[in-house]
């Protein structure tokens, strides 16, 4: 019997940077939007390879949601497990999410 594979560190790192935005928001109390129509989630990663390294995240009465680039090195780090690359992508979130306005300082 085969061992099923382990997802790649790309799928890996792409749920852990979804995870941490999610819960750096849910600590600053910012809502996420309900499901949309067709069941468009609040939370989802760009699908075309221009958009596959980017998180898009709809927020609670925002008209739009805000997209969060992240680099394929960063993504791929994080999926490893990279204590030093998940330390700084946490702090580039944070920072970017503060620039947007998202958070306060």
């Amino acid at each position: 019997m085969q061992t099923p594979s382990l997802p790649q560190p790309d799928a890996r790192g792409q749920r852990w940077l979804q995870a941490k935005v999610q819960e750096i928001l849910a600590a600053g109390a910012i809502a996420l939007a309900p499901p949309g129509p067709q069941d468009t989630p609040a939370c989802y990663w760009g699908t075309g390879a221009a958009t596959d390294t980017t998180l898009y995240v709809w927020l609670a009465g925002a008209p739009a949601p805000t997209a969060l680039a992240f680099s394929r090195p960063m993504i791929t780090q994080c999926g490893a497990g990279l204590y030093a690359a998940q330390s700084n992508a946490i702090l580039r979130i944070r920072r970017t999410l503060k620039k947007l306005g998202i958070l306060s300082a």
